[in-house]
């Protein structure tokens, strides 16, 4: 009996983040010559092995599943396998657990072994886990210009190169706070509208690429035709106007997939017609009225499970200006 941090290979240390979501995958290794079955093998001994801390001197507590949470485990091997050494390379059957590294503690050296059935991994080999910390600030993000058309920007947000390693990747909003054109099958959220700078900033929903919409010009929205989340505007019906809204539309979807592969997709289209309009009743008179919403902090979360919450300043420079991250923390789940 042996433990590894990797399935197909014997390495036995790992990095991982503090960020309360990173899993540190345990594979325990066991020869079995009997007729019960792998599956039946791989249940057992998840079932009954212990893990145990010998810098602590106890038995490991952190969460632990038989489960993958899919994102990365290691942060230098981030597909936590050796694509140099073929399954078919390994004799052993790999047991796998996962151990949820604590948010915001735990760091430093970690070395763990394995009991089972009244047998232990060798004290001299454990496996070594080094916990760092995870933390960011709005300098580590920037917003980046991908394609422009009319008075559209594709922008995507992500990590500065030097921030991590290049497997660190954000991923998507784990919730929007804006309004959704739902009626007219937006696939966007409407996060920000300035009436004095005549725009508008949008994030396109997780991993969509083509038939980008977020609204028909001039279309009145009844109450039941948008979701809003977070946004107090708009208590009737609800007119978003600009001519290039429809832009959206012919943006290249191997242009949008390219984007989401550095980071996060979002939209920013400006104009002297752009605006989102309220209905408003004036001496019984039916008006519009155009009203503006500051785009509130929204949390994000990467490759390697990491929460972050965002704050963006959509008018750098002054109110005709370009998005910037002004200001970015951890959080944790």
């Amino acid at each position: 009996m042996n433990i590894f941090a990797d399935q197909f290979s014997d390495r036995q240390d790992t990095r991982v983040f503090n960020n309360g979501v990173m899993q540190v995958s345990v594979f325990i290794s066991v020869n079995y010559n009997g007729e019960a079955s792998e599956d039946e093998i791989i249940t057992y001994v998840q079932n009954n092995a212990v893990i145990y801390s010998l810098t602590f001197g106890e038995n490991v507590k952190w969460p632990n599943s038989t489960t993958d949470n899919c994102f990365h485990h290691d942060i230098d091997h981030a597909a936590n396998k050796s694509t140099s050494v073929p399954p078919k390379a390994i004799s052993d059957i790999r047991v796998p657990l996962y151990f949820t590294v604590p948010g915001g503690s735990a760091k430093g050296e970690h070395r763990w072994i394995a009991n089972l059935d009244g047998k232990q991994t060798s004290e001299k080999t454990p496996l070594i886990i080094t916990v760092e910390s995870f933390s960011v600030s709005g300098d580590d993000f920037e917003i980046v210009d991908k394609t422009k058309f009319d008075c559209l920007v594709l922008h995507v947000l992500k990590y500065k190169n030097d921030v991590f390693s290049s497997a660190n990747k954000l991923l998507n909003c784990t919730e929007f706070k804006g309004i959704k054109f739902s009626g007219t099958s937006a696939n966007t959220w409407v996060t920000m509208s300035s009436a004095n700078g005549r725009k508008l900033g949008v994030f396109v929903e997780y991993r969509e690429t083509s038939n980008i919409q977020i609204a028909i010009p001039d279309y009145t929205y009844q109450q039941n035709q948008v979701v809003k989340k977070y946004v107090d505007v708009c208590s009737s019906m609800i007119m978003p106007t600009g001519t290039c809204l429809d832009d959206t539309l012919v943006l290249n979807p191997a242009h949008v997939d390219n984007a989401w592969n550095e980071g996060v997709v979002l939209i920013q289209v400006g104009n002297g017609d752009i605006g989102i309009w309220c209905e408003n009743w004036e001496s019984g008179f039916q008006t519009f009225r155009r009203y503006s919403f500051e785009c509130q902090d929204l949390v994000f979360q990467d490759t390697f499970g990491g929460r972050v919450e965002i704050r963006f300043n959509w008018n750098a420079g002054d109110r005709y200006g370009v998005s910037v991250v002004s200001k970015a923390k951890v959080v944790y789940p």
